[in-house]
């Protein structure tokens, strides 16, 4: 059975292209019986500023804290999408909590 870690949300911008807007973005981090952390993250934006910026698949997170991650749609964005979509990342997986927070500095007081 999977225990939770944490589940916070961060101020972070989104970037389409080099264009950048503010964005808060969460993090859950689950531990998995076999000891790896697995840690998924996302965000919602407005599909008209999307769209607008010409988003149709893929963007580029930027977290004050932590390498910038591509946080993808699952399809192509089009305007019959919801007016606030969210966007994903692929799941990190960890074997340890310090290799979690090399990677997410911002969860270090968070999963200690």
């Amino acid at each position: 059975m999977s225990e939770h870690l944490t589940q916070a949300s961060y101020p972070g911008e989104i970037d389409i292209k080099g264009d950048r807007a503010p964005v808060t973005y969460k993090i859950k981090a689950m531990k998995e019986d076999d000891g790896a952390i697995h840690v998924g993250v996302s965000l919602t934006a407005p599909r008209d500023w999307l769209l607008k910026h010409g988003f149709r698949h893929e963007a580029t997170l930027h977290r004050k804290s932590g390498e910038p991650v591509p946080v993808r749609f699952e399809e192509t964005l089009n305007v019959a999408d919801n007016i606030a979509v969210t966007l994903y990342t692929d799941e990190f997986v960890y074997r340890s909590r310090e290799e979690l927070t090399r990677s997410f500095p911002e969860l270090a007081s968070a999963v200690g």
